[in-house]
C-alpha cells in the first residue's frame, strides 16, 4: 500500500533520473557526441533548433533521430562548443528546462564568445520525445559577424 511519503519518494526518484538525463543529453550534445546523444532520445523524437531560421540557416525543426544526427552535424560544420556551465534545471512532471551559457568559436570567423541557452526537454518513457534548443541568437550573429 502507498502513502504518501512512499509517493513523494517516488515522485523525487522520478525527478532525479530526468534531471540526470537531461544533463547528460545536454553534456553529450556539447561534447558533439552524436552517438551518445541518440541513447536518450526515442526513435520519433522531434527537436527544434532555435526559433526563426532567418537568423542561421539550420535552424529549424527535426524529426527522428536522423533528423537529430543532422542538425548536430550542421551545428558542428560552423561551431565549436569550447565548455559548458548549465546554470539552472527545473523539472515539472516529464519536462524539464534548462538555462545554460556555452563558451562558444565559429569555425569560420575563428570568434570566440558566450552564448546563453534556454532548453526545453520532454519525456516519454524516460526517453526524449520533444527537444527544443534555444540559443540567445544576437550572441550567434556576432559570432558570425
Amino acid at each position: 500500500m502507498q502513502n504518501f511519503a512512499t509517493l513523494g519518494l517516488l515522485t523525487s526518484l522520478d525527478r532525479v533520473m530526468l534531471e540526470e538525463r537531461a544533463v547528460g543529453l545536454l553534456e553529450c550534445l556539447a561534447d558533439h557526441d552524436i552517438d551518445q546523444a541518440m541513447t536518450f532520445l526515442s526513435p520519433k523524437a522531434r527537436v527544434f533548433l532555435g526559433a526563426d531560421q532567418r537568423a542561421m540557416p539550420f535552424f529549424g525543426s527535426y524529426e527522428g533521430q536522423d533528423g537529430l544526427r543532422q542538425a548536430l552535424r550542421e551545428i558542428h560544420i560552423e561551431y565549436d562548443v569550447l565548455s559548458q556551465d548549465i546554470r539552472d534545471i527545473l523539472v515539472d512532471g516529464d519536462r524539464v528546462v534548462a538555462r545554460r551559457t556555452c563558451r562558444m568559436r565559429h569555425r569560420g570567423t575563428a570568434k570566440v564568445m558566450d552564448v546563453d541557452f534556454c532548453d526545453w526537454i520532454q519525456f516519454e518513457g524516460g526517453f526524449v520525445s520533444q527537444l527544443s534548443l534555444m540559443p540567445e541568437t544576437l550572441a550567434l550573429a556576432e559570432l558570425v559577424a
